[in-house]
């Protein structure tokens, strides 16, 4: 028996664990994946390493009919640290409308004066000493130890072409470009294992299992009381004496509800699962950030493509000595939050600026094939709505994922305006000194018409799918306010799949907060 069950081990699970266990609970963490301990893991430039890997779901959408068809790849992290442990490591969390935002929603607690308390507790910031960042939490926030040329012509084109300049966006102004700060330091990447969890992995009352998959929850007159899981191929059971709390993420977090009888009672019954409670928002509300990219090629030799055997060696064994070196780039070092829409309250877009050139017309893991560069956009807050539905009631088939991007035909209009923005930067009189020239969108593709057929083309995920448990009271929403599930006492949800509208930004830091709060709420704090 254990005081509380938490199911994964991923940006907000391991955050949930360790603050429940510090509080001497008894706290089960089930984790369907194995070890982060992977050179990959840890040094910060192998990223592209760990997509379809076993670190890796590697789920894929139903085909999108506003993208010709293709089906779209979503990576999920499936090891100690979730999706933190492949993500491109940018620390974003937002604007401060979004939280406020919420708590106009219906949900008390969740403002951005709220919140912001949560984000300073979990960080240790590299560089910033003011109300908006932490210097002693277990999360490593970092700037690059060296700044790559080619970051420097971007803050220099932005400028160029009119943006204004942001020192933090994570602090008071979140509009305008500047340096993207990052969850690596010293141990390179710095995942949510490495910052929550391996630190209290000798508390008595933590008991951590991996490849453990969790295949239904036990409810008794209401109540979640346990879990079911599969642990190396056999089936064990798990109880909970005060709550279960699922951090599976946007996809795994409805699967499990959806096999375990909450959901949709139609949808269920469909499948051959019996329906213990009617909620007909659980899978409902999946939305994501899709993003179109600028590539441009550079005539210098200024990413680490093309280096020779002997360099890689030495520079990932300077990754793992210090954290520095070529090798502990997350790629992405600068980017802007740009306001394209004059009736909008806060940024329409976000843009990474990325140091390597993608040689196809979407990614597919293929390495560079050249130098070069190339900001990829989104919307901020995209309409777009999809859902995530079960293919059977077997634990081990994958769900139907169905973002349906692009539905909205508001989020294609601003793709395109955003595209022709990010085209401009990359164009711009500084990047002429390394030779700047545009490949995708080919140079003649520049009407709206051209565009949005290469967005159809190539648009892609940015990875932060979001909204399928979402919060609320409204009769779609799956959690309240305290984060337990609407008709199911002793269950609580806990990552991106609560959150009712998606962040302005990278979803991993949001997700880490959610973790922070949670853990109050469990405890009555």
């Amino acid at each position: 028996m254990h005081d509380y069950i938490v199911v994964g081990a991923g940006s907000a699970g391991c955050v949930v664990a360790n603050r429940l266990s510090a509080k001497g609970a008894r706290v089960l963490l089930l984790e369907a994946g194995g070890d982060d301990d992977d050179v990959n893991i840890r040094v910060p430039a192998f990223v592209e390493n760990l997509m379809d890997s076993p670190h890796d779901w590697g789920y894929r959408t139903v085909p999108q009919a506003e993208l010709l068809g293709r089906k779209i790849f979503l990576t999920r992290g499936r090891c100690l640290g979730g999706t933190s442990s492949m993500n491109f490591m940018v620390y974003m969390r937002g604007n401060r409308g979004d939280y406020d935002h919420w708590r106009q929603l219906g949900n008390q607690g969740w403002g951005y004066d709220d919140v912001l308390p949560y984000f300073v507790r979990s960080e240790t910031n590299g560089r910033y000493r003011d109300k908006y960042h932490g210097t002693t939490g277990p999360l490593s926030v970092t700037d690059p130890a060296e700044r790559n040329r080619l970051t420097e012509l971007f803050m220099a084109s932005a400028k160029e072409v009119g943006l204004p300049y942001t020192d933090d966006a994570n602090g008071a102004t979140q509009e305008g470009y500047g340096y993207f700060q990052a969850t690596k330091g010293a141990m390179g990447r710095c995942n949510t294992a490495t910052a929550f969890l391996r630190p209290v992995m000798s508390r008595q009352n933590l008991t951590v299992v991996t490849h453990a998959l969790t295949t239904r929850l036990i409810v008794e007159k209401g109540r979640a009381i346990g879990v079911e899981y599969l642990h190396d191929g056999r089936q064990e059971t798990a109880h909970a004496a005060n709550e279960v709390v699922l951090c599976g993420g946007a996809i795994n977090s409805p699967q499990l509800l959806l096999l375990s009888g909450i959901g949709p009672a139609d949808e269920l019954r469909s499948k051959g699962i019996g329906a213990i409670h009617d909620l007909p928002g659980v899978g409902k509300n999946l939305h994501d950030h899709l993003y179109a990219g600028s590539r441009f090629e550079a005539a210098e030799p200024l990413t680490i493509y093309g280096m020779s055997d002997a360099d890689i060696t030495a520079a990932e064994r300077q990754c793992l000595k210090d954290g520095t070196g070529p090798f502990a780039t997350n790629y992405v070092e600068a980017g802007a939050f740009v306001r394209l829409d004059s009736a909008s309250e806060y940024p329409d877009v976000q843009m990474h600026f990325a140091l390597f050139f993608m040689p196809n017309d979407y990614f597919d893991g293929t390495p560079p094939d050249r130098h070069g560069y190339l900001i990829a956009i989104n919307v901020c807050r995209p309409r777009s709505r999809g859902d995530l539905r079960l293919h059977s009631s077997d634990p081990l088939d994958r769900p139907l994922i169905d973002p349906r991007y692009l539905s909205d035909p508001v989020d294609l209009d601003l793709t395109v305006r955003g595209l022709q923005k990010a085209i401009e930067i990359c164009g711009a009189r500084p990047f002429s000194t390394v030779g700047g020239r545009q490949v995708f969108p080919a140079p003649e593709e520049k009407s709206d018409k051209a565009l949005i057929n290469y967005i159809r083309r190539t648009g892609n995920t940015v990875w932060h799918p979001v909204g399928t448990c979402k919060m609320g009271h409204d009769p779609m929403a799956v959690v309240d306010d305290k984060l337990r599930v609407h008709g199911i006492a002793g269950l609580r949800v806990a990552d991106a799949s609560i959150m009712p509208e998606i962040v302005s930004s990278n979803t991993n830091a949001p997700c880490i907060m959610i973790g922070e709060k949670a853990s109050d709420l469990v405890l009555g704090a």
